[in-house]
């Protein structure tokens, strides 16, 4: 056979076969054979299947739920432990080691009740001097 006489045999060929078939060789192609639009997505890897929205929301509130709880009782706990504590402590205190601490808290006290006093000095102050501007300017 003629070059073109091979030619013409393989557009006739071409027009009678797709064109997917028309070029084939003789060495197996390591392309798949399906088209893209074909082929099946690929599968991601890592990703667990999807969970229903209504049970990660569950499940995330539960976990939020038992954190939050753990650290309160966890909190309480401590807590307690601290009052035993301090009550075991003075218990056991001398009686001179809790005329010490009374007298320290009688301190604060006093230091507290003059500084209301001075606050109280302040406001009634300030209450005559208002008391004053408004009774001259109603009289003028």
């Amino acid at each position: 056979m003629s070059s073109k006489a091979a030619s013409a045999a393989a557009k006739a060929a071409a027009a009678k076969f797709p064109a997917r078939f028309a070029r084939q060789s003789a060495q197996p192609s390591l392309k798949p054979s399906i088209r893209p639009s074909q082929a099946p997505p690929p599968k991601k890897l890592g990703k667990p299947a999807s969970w229903p929205t209504w049970k990660r929301v569950l499940y995330t509130g539960v976990f939020a739920a038992v954190t939050f709880m753990g650290t309160i009782y966890g909190a309480g706990l401590k807590t307690q432990k601290e009052w035993k504590e301090e009550k075991q402590k003075i218990q056991e205190a001398t009686p001179e080691e809790k005329i010490s601490v009374l007298q320290q808290r009688r301190k604060n006290l006093e230091r507290q009740k003059h500084e209301l006093d001075v606050k109280l000095m302040e406001l009634q102050k300030r209450m005559m001097a208002e008391g004053a501007k408004t009774d001259d300017g109603e009289r003028s």
